[in-house]
């Protein structure tokens, strides 16, 4: 679970959970330190980690990065999670 006392990194090296694809996709959110942390939030709440980022964003978004982002948003919206 992400704290608030975790740093921008520690965060994204928590959500990618030893994946190495997921670490690649995570940073490249979070060229946006604010959007990206958002994103990194609602990840976090949907439960999301490691493999099944990099597999979603591989997979389904076909490493279209922006793809990725509006569905996570989405999703989140959805489950009534976003911006937590």
């Amino acid at each position: 679970m992400l704290k608030a006392s975790d740093t921008l990194a520690g965060a994204v090296g928590k959500l990618a959970a030893g994946n190495v694809g997921a670490a690649s996709v995570l940073g490249r959110i979070m060229k946006d330190p604010f959007g990206g942390l958002m994103i990194l939030m609602d990840l976090e709440s949907l439960g999301l980690r490691g493999e099944a980022i990099w597999r979603l964003y591989r997979d389904v978004h076909l490493m279209k990065l922006d793809s990725f982002i509006q569905h996570i948003k989405a999703r989140a919206d959805e489950a009534g999670f976003a911006g937590v």
